[in-house]
């Protein structure tokens, strides 16, 4: 019998806390579990995951309360499923009870229907976003993100002489968002 692994995946710092998966992945055995803070949409700056999975060993089984804790996106889901079993370890779901260990297309399947469903939430929850500022926008409420540069100071530091790339590191900003303050 191998060790099991619980991974937690929480999406921002601000108002979540990774406190009630953790405590439910070590009452299902879980030795330590891993927790990344950060979008579900992409494996990219998943460093708990990749350090999970960097240590699996044969016999043991990585745990997830979720399917959207370890992706949102069916072929992230199915990625990771495929490494883990490819260190002949096992990936589990615990809601609902999933089990990919390889020896069953079953778990595949249903690894697939579950990351199209996170994909499809993911689109609703954007699709609601933007009504919402639509609606936001139409009453006069919603002015969109505040500039984060400040175009008077672009345009004085070129007046007295600085050049867009002089100007980007004197602001420490992108030399493009000099290009549009100046062309603005």
């Amino acid at each position: 019998m191998g060790r099991k692994f619980g991974y937690a995946r929480i999406s921002t710092a601000d108002g979540q806390d990774l406190s009630s998966q953790r405590m439910k992945l070590e009452e299902l055995g879980a030795v330590v579990v891993f927790a990344d803070v950060g979008n579900g949409s992409t494996l990219q700056g998943r460093d708990q995951l990749e350090s999970l999975i960097r240590i699996l060993e044969p016999g043991d089984e990585a745990i997830a309360l979720h399917p959207d804790r370890w992706a949102r996106d069916t072929a992230d889901l199915l990625t990771i499923a495929k490494r883990v079993v490819e260190k002949k370890a096992t990936l589990r779901i615990h809601d609902p009870n999933i089990v990919m260990d390889g020896s069953d297309i079953m778990g595949e399947i249903m690894l697939t229907v579950l990351g199209m469903v996170g994909m499809m939430e993911k689109h609703f929850i954007r699709a609601r976003q933007m009504r919402g500022i639509e609606a936001a926008k139409a009453k006069g409420i919603y002015k969109g993100r505040p500039p984060s540069i400040d175009p008077v100071r672009v345009r004085e530091l070129h007046q007295q002489g600085m050049g867009p790339t002089a100007i980007a590191k004197n602001l420490k900003i992108a030399r493009a968002s000099v290009y549009r303050a100046l062309a603005a």
